[in-house]
């Protein structure tokens, strides 16, 4: 039996992994500053394959410590998503780049052979029509691009070969439920308010269900990938996700050209679905997931902070004294 140690176990992507890797007999160490709580994790809290490490990544003891006895890291921790990394650069240089590049480090230090780091497709800012594979340049556009990127390039000169996924665009039911990514946000618009805004509409975007980007990192635990792979399930418009939608419940679509989205990118998963990886998970699955706990009332208010990354960042004095230290 394996011991995993997930740093940001206990987030939207991190608490799904966690629930996965347990469910096939992995020991699960979970480190977490908890800046969205404990709740997504409560009952892993029962397994006693299960450990929560409540620190913050940035803080270089205790990290060290995490690591004795480990068989394999998978970082996830850093201050997710354009909106809520650009609060306070700083922050998110500390998270996303000095803490990323710290671990991997330490992991090389400790003998530790398997480092898998979760990036990102935005790394590929805004290339069009172009078919995206893992050798095309780069070209970040906000700090959370630019923070992932420098952590590649941070972490890529180890002995010990990191594994480096670039996610699509997330979505999906997850124990940590969040509404500010775009297609979670189209769902729970089209069955709360009967609309759906879009900003923009003609930008291509890769997108990859939560439950996949799980299997994709279980899959490259298990297979001993190394290298980088870009993992999404397809390509879409906004304006195609957001009639999709309306397909499914009818709803109205406005078109807003207030503030569009300047990232416009086709991405190529050929790489890892070659090496074995085919995602499962679609779009139209995570519509009716959201329709079912929207009618069971789990879901009363989706404009809380607690599903919003920036808000709960920005708005919550308590998070905000965990974070902005």
């Amino acid at each position: 039996m394996k011991k995993i140690l997930i740093t940001g176990g206990a987030g939207y992507l991190g608490s799904t992994l966690s629930r996965k890797l347990l469910d096939k007999g992995y020991k699960v160490d979970v480190f977490d500053a908890l800046w969205y709580g404990k709740e997504p994790i409560k009952d892993c809290l029962e397994n006693k394959n299960f450990r929560l490490i409540n620190e913050d990544i940035r803080n270089l003891i205790p990290t060290v410590k995490a690591l004795k006895g480990v068989d394999a890291v998978i970082h996830l921790a850093s201050v997710v998503g354009m909106p809520a990394s650009s609060i306070e650069p700083k922050t998110s240089v500390e998270v996303n780049y000095l803490a990323t590049k710290n671990i991997a480090e330490l992991c090389e230090l400790h003998g530790i052979e398997t480092y898998i780091f979760a990036s990102t497709c935005s790394v590929y800012g805004s290339q069009g029509n172009n078919l995206i594979t893992e050798k095309s340049k780069v070209n970040p556009l906000d700090y959370y691009a630019e923070s992932k990127w420098q952590s590649e390039r941070a972490i890529q000169y180890l002995n010990h070969a990191p594994t480096i996924l670039r996610f699509g665009t997330l979505f999906g039911i997850s124990p940590r439920l969040r509404f500010d990514l775009v297609v979670n946000l189209f769902i729970i618009q089209s069955l709360f308010e009967g609309e759906i805004t879009v900003n923009g509409g003609d930008q291509q975007r890769p997108f990859l269900h939560v439950k996949d980007a799980a299997d994709s990192l279980i899959f490259s635990l298990e297979k001993n990938l190394t290298g980088t792979y870009n993992v999404i399930s397809e390509n879409m418009t906004i304006m195609q996700v957001a009639e999709l939608i309306s397909e499914l419940s009818g709803c109205k679509i406005n078109i807003s050209q207030e503030s569009p989205d300047k990232r416009n990118y086709k991405v190529s998963a050929d790489k890892i679905k070659n090496s074995g990886f085919k995602p499962r998970h679609t779009i139209k699955e995570a519509f009716y997931d959201f329709e079912k706990k929207v009618k069971s009332g789990e879901i009363k208010d989706y404009k809380d902070a607690i599903y919003n990354n920036y808000k709960q960042l920005f708005e919550s004095e308590e998070t905000k004294k965990k974070v902005f230290v």
